[in-house]
């Protein structure tokens, strides 16, 4: 290291006000050819902290008594460079104290002014450069074990298949809601979700397909939940979710939620689909029960009693916590509004064109709303399970193109539809739900890539006449799940929709900002415009904007109304 010293030029920041002692210093070190030292010369604290970041300094020699900083002051002032360069003081009078403190303070060295010589002033230098370098060697190394050591904690309460918390982490998580009960706080709940006949897609497709609906089951559940509440894998299939802040009424509609989501979901995988359905118990959080264990010996009891009822259903710890008849009246109630065209509100989002943040268009959606307001994730899984989903959807189509009708035809109009509705009500009868004559490429329908089953090919050809009829067509949530380069190519999309997924945060997510270029290089080959969904900030526009992205949407520019 005392080789590496003398063997290269050494950038040393010389900090003096009194320039009769800055050219001694500058004659002093240039007194000899070996080692060399480039010499920047300033005259103030201020200058000093603009000149370590651009002039880059291996050392600094800061005199105590600048005219913008007395003595400990322009120490303070590079306080923040010290970690990286290290500082030698200078004091002109012989103030062991103020010396003292400055090495307190960080300094590597002291001089007095008028008392050193090349030997002294040199040596000083060699020694502050090796020192501060071991200093800052040890400290990264401080660093990086520490960085370490979180990672290491935050493995032992992380389940490594499906990156939930394990036992351990849900552990942690009760243990915070049961002291916050104690210390009077909002009432919690713990729902504990076991997949029913999961041990049939183990023995009949293999763990590793077992494995992959364990990952997309976790990545289900963690989106249907709060982002308050925590999701845990206990072992097998068997999951729990500890929500805080909730009363008894809230926690049965997050397990409905819950267990719709996982039993009209479909799940894609190299040999095949998979459908499923759990079983779910739920109950409030209590002192009595602040242990993992506990929790689930009392929910395995309530399983029992849910898997011999039918399996796909909720059981509660108490009757009056149970509100399964007056739900389930509930929801056929919404489901027969919703196929009569009751209660459904059409709201619309604004899609703009990046580069100057002009509306182009508007994207309906539909709301369901009489006295519980429901958004479309929830309302169509309730009419999927009751198999009127197709009804539901063609009712939503003619309400969102009728809507569209009241605006002025210069903007585009984007209207969603369920694949499904495709295969179940003929073209000519979708055809109708639109003005007559059909004015070309106004109307754009929105077809969810995340809704198409297998071979895309069975779309194609009623794809082609809608469009030859004068539709554009947008597949949408692309990037989410379960894309497919297949889709994209065979159905020839106008426009692919990103989903917002991929786009919310992207301005702090690398790999979310490379998959997104990805996807519009996959677009420019295609031929296709990019709409990106979920801007909600000027940072994440900016970066969407400059990836190539030709229009977006997202409560960057309000919420649908």
């Amino acid at each position: 290291m005392t080789v590496l010293a003398h063997t290269r030029t050494t950038r040393l920041l010389l900090v003096e006000d009194d320039l009769r002692s800055a050219n001694a210093i500058r004659n002093l070190l240039r007194s000899c050819d070996t080692p060399r030292y480039d010499i920047h010369h300033v005259n103030t604290a201020a200058a000093a902290c603009e000149a370590v970041d651009e002039y880059q300094p291996d050392v600094i020699i800061l005199d105590l008594n600048l005219p913008d900083a007395a003595e400990l002051e322009a120490l303070s002032a590079l306080d923040s460079r010290l970690r990286e360069v290290p500082v030698i003081v200078l004091t002109g009078s012989a103030d062991e104290t103020l010396a003292t403190d400055a090495l307190r303070c960080g300094a590597e060295d002291y001089l007095l002014k008028g008392s050193m010589n090349f030997e002294s002033l040199s040596r000083s230098i060699r020694y502050a450069i090796e020192r501060h370098r071991s200093v800052r060697d040890l400290a990264h190394m401080t660093q990086q074990l520490e960085l370490a050591n979180r990672d290491l904690e935050r493995l032992t309460l992380i389940d490594p298949l499906t990156e939930l918390l394990n036992r351990r982490g849900l552990q942690q998580a009760v243990s915070r809601e049961v002291r916050h009960l104690n210390a009077g706080l909002k009432a919690a709940a713990v729902l504990v979700v076991d997949l029913d006949d999961f041990a049939v897609i183990n023995r009949a497709l293999g763990h590793a397909v077992g494995d992959v609906v364990l990952k997309e089951m976790a990545r289900r559940l963690r989106a249907t939940v709060r982002g308050i509440d925590y999701v845990g894998r206990v072992g097998g299939d068997e999951f729990m979710i500890v929500l805080p802040e909730t009363d008894p009424e809230q926690v049965a509609r997050i397990a409905e939620r819950i267990r719709l989501r996982i039993a009209t979901s479909v799940i894609q995988h190299s040999t095949g689909m998979v459908t499923l359905t759990a079983s779910i118990a739920s109950m409030m959080l209590t002192a009595y029960m602040p242990a993992v264990d506990q929790l689930l010996s009392r929910a395995n009891l309530m399983l029992s009693r849910a898997k011999a009822g039918g399996k796909n259903r909720v059981t509660f710890q108490s009757a009056g916590f149970d509100d399964t008849d007056k739900r389930l009246l509930a929801q056929a109630d919404m489901c027969t509004n919703l196929t009569h065209g009751n209660y459904v509100v059409t709201v619309k989002q604004p899609i703009f064109r990046l580069d100057d943040e002009s509306p182009v268009g508007y994207e309906f959606l539909s709301r369901y709303s009489n006295g519980v307001y429901e958004v479309p994730d929830n309302f169509f899984r309730m009419c999927s399970e009751r198999n009127v989903l197709t009804i539901v959807d063609h009712v939503c189509l003619r309400k969102s193109v009728e809507a569209a009708m009241l605006l002025p035809p210069y903007a585009r109009f984007h209207v969603n539809i369920f694949p499904t509705t495709l295969l179940g009500v003929p073209v000519e009868h979708l055809l109708e739900v639109f003005p007559s004559p059909l004015p070309a490429e106004q109307f754009c329908l929105e077809i969810s890539e995340q809704q198409i089953i297998g071979d895309p090919s069975y779309l194609t050809e009623i794809v082609k006449t809608l469009r030859a009829a004068g539709l554009l067509i947008a597949i949408d949530d692309v990037g989410f799940g379960s894309s497919c380069l297949e889709s994209l190519v065979m159905l020839e999309p106008d426009l692919i929709k990103i989903d917002k997924r991929c786009v919310m945060g992207i301005s702090n997510d690398r790999s979310k900002a490379d998959n997104l270029r990805r996807y519009v290089n996959v677009a420019r080959t295609l031929g296709c415009q990019v709409v990106a969904e979920g801007i909600e900030t000027a940072d994440d526009l900016e970066l969407v904007r400059d990836l190539g992205v030709e229009f977006g949407q997202g409560y960057f520019w309000g919420q649908p109304a």
